[in-house]
């Protein structure tokens, strides 16, 4: 959630955030200025604006001066301070605004093959209705924030009233806010820069009501057919945001994946301060770079290099940590041009997968790597995608579906993800899997295929030629070596800090 909301921080030029701390003076009429006395962190995050991107000089220029600073985005010109309706009564009367649709980038706009929630694609404007179009425009363009004496009143109550004593200074005006809180940049009293993401007031209570709300809103706007199973998807979706409104519990996710990734090259997580976490309030440390989306001016062999660490990241998630952060929003993986390094955010969705669904899912994806139609049925079933009493019109559907996911992985050579219609095609499929599904998919299809597909739709943004079929069977092999010294788990959700 740190840098949530998709293109809100893309070449904006927001308001200086002032410092909350011990007062030094005023920068104008009701703009107190609190911490250290003179100076700005303050940098435009994007210096050219949408669209460009990283190119080959920026590169060479990052590597040379390796910057003390780090860069880090503004919210948007039209974010405005505005009082977050907390009880339930005020929360209703202020459906019709940002608040009550914050959780639209998480629904089911379009489906996977298996009927699961896609909601990556919502980075994808090719594939959502107008309607939605228009929804999850009006969430990027209005990320309001609370007002100050809102904002104190929730580090108060999360921190105590001494909490000013944690942190040399505290920025008022966050650099993000998105659906669940705000993000604000903080120095601790050894130097060190945070981001302290602040949750709004009410979110966790009103989740239940909340993700009605939001069924009210798609029924309104699209068709929901039974072959989606809609109360599934959103008792998933419950679920996961309940998981998002618990920091303390991200903040154990975040130090389990900086563990599991401590030795990975490529990848990092920034450090979990302990003494600014708490159920409502996280701080981290403060972390640089561009989103993936960013990074389309690079040389192709450097996309290359971002797009194949990525997929192997997944893959190692899925299938050897078994623990996967959900969330593919481009603004969770940010590239460091002057390291060549991704930086890892925002673990609220993370999750386990046990051995007994990963056993019969690396062999879906076997299958359809050797394009071995009649064992990608077998296993599906084996898997509980399927009763096995589908028609004949719907498993061929299915198991099309499938095939063409699975093509990246039976390619000889790099896979061209610029050159595929593999969405398009896909997408061709729905209708008969909506019309003739018998079951919802299982629990966990959810959140992994929406980060699958954030993953595979981020490599097809950068064009990127992988060797995909080399990369998995390494990770079949390695998988059954280590399982055979594994017992069967079902998924207990590792980092759960209860």
């Amino acid at each position: 959630m740190w840098l949530k909301v998709g293109g809100l921080l893309r070449g904006t030029r927001g308001q200086q955030g002032q410092i909350v701390g011990l007062p030094c003076g005023t920068l104008g009429p009701g703009a107190h200025w609190w911490g250290p006395c003179g100076g700005s962190w303050a940098q435009k995050f994007h210096q050219d604006g949408p669209g460009r991107g990283l190119g080959e000089e920026d590169i060479r220029r990052a590597r040379e001066t390796r910057l003390s600073k780090t860069p880090r985005p503004q919210l948007s010109d039209r974010s405005r301070e505005r009082k977050v309706p907390a009880s339930r009564i005020s929360r209703l009367a202020n459906f019709g605004g940002r608040l009550n649709l914050r959780y639209s980038h998480r629904a089911p706009p379009f489906l996977l093959p298996h009927c699961s929630p896609h909601p990556a694609v919502s980075q994808d404007n090719s594939f959502i209705s107008p309607q939605l179009q228009r929804i999850f425009e009006r969430v990027r363009q209005s990320a309001d924030f609370m007002p100050r004496w809102q904002m104190l009143r929730v580090l108060e109550e999360e921190l105590g009233t001494d909490w000013q004593a944690k942190v040399a200074s505290l920025e008022e005006v966050p650099f993000a806010a998105a659906s669940i809180g705000q993000v604000h940049q903080g120095v601790l009293r050894d130097g060190t820069e945070v981001a302290v993401k602040i949750q709004y007031p009410g979110v966790a209570q009103s989740i239940q009501s909340d993700v009605q709300n939001l069924l009210a809103v798609l029924k309104m706007s699209v068709a929901l057919p039974e072959g989606l199973f809609a109360e599934q998807s959103l008792q998933a979706l419950q679920q996961e945001l309940a998981w998002e409104c618990d920091y303390r519990r991200e903040a154990a996710c975040a130090q389990s994946f900086r563990q599991l990734l401590a030795d990975d090259p490529f990848f990092r997580v920034p450090a979990v301060v302990k003494e600014l976490c708490t159920t409502r309030v996280l701080g981290m440390e403060l972390a640089g770079g561009v989103p993936l989306d960013q990074c389309q001016g690079l040389s192709q062999d450097i996309r290359n290099q971002i797009c194949f660490q990525l997929l192997r990241l997944c893959l190692r998630e899925l299938f050897e940590f078994r623990f996967m952060q959900t969330d593919p929003n481009w603004a969770n993986f940010l590239y460091d041009a002057s390291s060549h390094q991704v930086t890892l955010l925002d673990f609220g969705a993370s999750r386990e997968f046990g051995t007994e669904f990963t056993d019969h899912y690396i062999e879906v994806v076997k299958a359809a790597a050797e394009g071995d139609r009649d064992r990608v049925l077998q296993k599906s079933r084996d898997l509980k995608f399927l009763t096995g009493f589908e028609t004949k019109a719907f498993s061929d559907a299915h198991v099309e579906a499938v095939m063409i996911l699975g093509e990246p992985f039976a390619t000889q050579g790099p896979y061209d993800f610029g050159a595929g219609d593999t969405a398009r095609r896909i997408q061709g499929l729905i209708p008969v899997l909506l019309q003739h599904r018998l079951r919802p998919p299982p629990e966990e299809t959810y959140a992994l295929h929406r980060k699958l597909a954030g993953a595979f739709l981020a490599c097809a943004r950068l064009r990127a030629h992988i060797a995909c079929r080399d990369l998995f069977q390494d990770t079949y092999n390695r998988y059954w070596a280590n399982r055979q010294t594994q017992p069967l788990t079902r998924g207990d959700l590792r980092a759960d800090p209860s």
